[in-house]
């Protein structure tokens, strides 16, 4: 686990070289053991090192093959990768190290012109980029679900790639300018939606894509999509069977680290199977859980239950007052303006963590794959409208509201015929466009193009044909959210404190799985993570497995009227805001004049956005 970057093409070696030095520099804290450059002619890439795998200087990158003709760096672990160096070590090629990323270069040699075949054959997560000096080629790609990140920039002949948005903005390479638009969907989700960044200048490559340059010519390609793969299961019974083995393999892989592993534990039922699935492979693995004694959002107390059920070597980190203790030194390096609240506690147990592990499992992924959150439940149809066609239900919801008065049934109506993308963005949304408007500056709120996040989720959703409507909008959350908020936090909030953070569930194995199971084996009730939750039963009983559901969630809301230490520091950074251009004052002066009226999620996304400035 570590930071990559990267300059190729049309610069000066001195303008290259200090330009590497200011990437590296600024993804010091994604690798601080280590740090390696490469630099010839036409490109310079630079690594910052976590050690997970082979601690020995002997897996320091880049590495290189045989004749040092072909150079790497990476970021992320391959899981299989004994099996690759076991079948690569036949046909000959040889290894410097042990290290699970110098199977990557060996297997480039094998398929350099086939660069799905390459990628076909990684289980794991990773961004990558391979400088093969022969044929003047650098090839870079991302994993399959987007755990581990890629941001680049091209223009004239130039490319620059790093694991975060910051080090290229800061690089002193290119210049970069502010899209506004995505600083209102920042407002608008929480997150900055790909593969858009808070500058126009730079983009992520998205999951499942590679991207290549020969001859100055830029190529980005797909090559993994989420299956829609249709299986008939027998019965729920059958699919638990096939979840249960599978998953447990799965942990047992990600599990394998030359460091001590542990895992996160709420109360909730993604992370309490994960840790019971370790358990089995490692007994008295450490766990680590956020709490808030006293709060509706503290799930303490049932994590310590879980945990001594276990066996589990527990620790709890518990927070009674000021919501913003430790604020800065956990949100400092953050790339880009991050606004889900729950980061904050993510990086708390982070750093704790990192006193007794370097690599923890987490439970991120399973709601998206099997519908675990309540916008999943979609709208109940009257009984007789259950019986007509799609396309006719719309007329017959406008007669009857005509016929009989009722507003639900227009309101019903109403929703139906929304696109689905809108019906996304209708659950996602933190804010409302309104709010955003007034409180950004008249000048930024002008450049702000309102639908081009809603255009993306139409598109995602047009271009899957699925007849399970459940499973097509889990897809279009994989592909916006899940990696947009859920992997983002989970990447940045353990790298910045020195561990690294696996999700077994979005092992791209699982997915498959996952999107083969239909929507009944998912919700049922109400009660979504069903195949999931019995499976938990089987181990930690039907009271655990059942609750209901809580989220990752933290007291902000309560204490920005209830504690004065936090109500203090977030006036503070509101009156602190006020100098930025992109904000309207006159509305952050009523924000701060009527701070209980306003929603948790704004507020922190203005104090996370005069953090970001004021940490560039």
């Amino acid at each position: 686990m570590c930071g990559i970057a990267g300059i190729y093409g049309a610069i000066s070696s001195v303008n290259r070289n200090a330009g590497l030095d200011n990437l590296s520099g600024k993804l010091a804290h994604r690798g601080p053991d280590g740090h390696g450059k490469y630099e010839d002619d036409t490109i310079g890439m630079a690594h910052t090192r976590l050690s997970i795998i082979d601690l020995s200087r002997n897996a320091f990158q880049p590495l290189y093959n045989e004749d040092e003709s072909i150079v790497l760096v990476c970021n992320g672990e391959i899981y299989n990768y004994k099996e690759i160096r076991t079948e690569l070590l036949a046909k000959g090629h040889s290894f410097r190290s042990d290290s699970d990323c110098e199977v990557i270069l060996h297997l480039y040699e094998e398929y350099s012109d086939n660069p799905s075949r390459l990628l076909d054959r990684l289980t794991g997560m990773f961004a990558f980029a391979v400088w093969d000096l022969n044929k003047k080629k650098l090839f870079i790609a991302r994993d399959r679900i987007g755990i581990k990140p890629l941001y680049y920039s091209y223009e004239n002949g130039l490319l620059i790639f790093s694991s975060e948005v910051k080090p290229i903005a800061v690089s002193g390479c290119i210049q970069v300018n502010t899209d506004f638009t995505s600083v209102y969907e920042y407002f608008l989700t929480g997150s900055i939606p790909g593969p858009n960044t808070l500058y126009k200048e730079i983009k992520s490559l998205p999951p499942g894509y590679y991207l290549t340059i020969e001859d100055g010519r830029l190529n980005i390609r797909e090559y993994w999509d989420i299956p829609y793969n249709g299986r008939k299961w027998k019965n729920l019974g059958e699919a638990e069977d096939k979840a249960g083995s599978l998953l447990s393999e799965i942990v047992k892989d990600h599990l394998v680290a030359d460091v001590p592993v542990g895992t996160f534990l709420s109360a909730g039922v993604d992370s309490s199977l994960i840790t019971a699935m370790a358990v089995e492979h490692q007994p008295g693995i450490h766990s680590f859980t956020a709490s808030f004694p006293g709060e509706p959002e503290d799930e303490g107390i049932i994590a310590a239950k879980t945990a001594e059920s276990l066996g589990t070597t527990h620790h709890a980190y518990e927070l009674k007052s000021n919501f913003y203790a430790d604020f800065d030194e956990q949100f400092r390096y953050l790339d880009q303006p991050f606004a889900i609240n729950s980061a904050l506690s993510l990086g708390r147990i982070s750093n704790m963590a990192r006193k007794h592990v370097k690599v923890v499992l987490s439970g991120d992924g399973a709601d998206e794959l099997f519908g675990g959150y309540y916008r999943h439940e979609f709208p109940k149809l009257p009984a007789f409208l259950k019986l007509i066609p799609g396309p006719l239900q719309n007329r017959i919801l406008k007669a009857g509201a005509r016929l009989t008065g009722k507003k639900s049934l227009e309101v019903l109506r109403k929703v139906l015929e929304l696109p689905e993308g809108q019906k996304f963005l209708n659950r996602m949304a933190v804010t409302d466009t309104e709010s955003i408007l007034s409180l950004l500056a008249p000048d930024v709120a002008k450049e702000i193009d309102k639908d081009r996040y809603l255009l993306r989720l139409n598109g995602l959703f047009s271009s899957r044909q699925d007849d399970d409507q459940l499973n097509r909008l889990l897809y279009v959350e994989m592909k916006t959210t899940l990696v947009d908020e859920m992997l983002t936090k989970c990447d940045r909030m353990t790298m910045i404190n020195g561990i690294e953070g696996r999700v077994p569930f979005l092992d791209h194995r699982f997915v498959n799985f996952a999107f083969s199971v239909p929507s009944e084996f998912k919700r049922e009730g109400g009660t979504g993570k069903l195949l999931l939750r019995n499976l938990l039963a089987k181990r930690l009983g039907k009271t655990l497995a059942f609750r209901e559901k809580t989220g990752f969630n933290s007291p902000l809301k309560q204490w920005l009227i209830n504690d004065a230490e936090t109500r203090n520091f977030t006036l503070a950074n509101i009156d602190q805001a006020k100098r930025l251009p992109v904000f309207n004052s006159k509305q952050l002066q009523y924000y701060s004049e009527n701070l209980d009226k306003i929603r948790a999620e704004t507020i922190f996304g203005i104090v996370c956005m005069n953090t970001f400035d004021n940490n560039i």
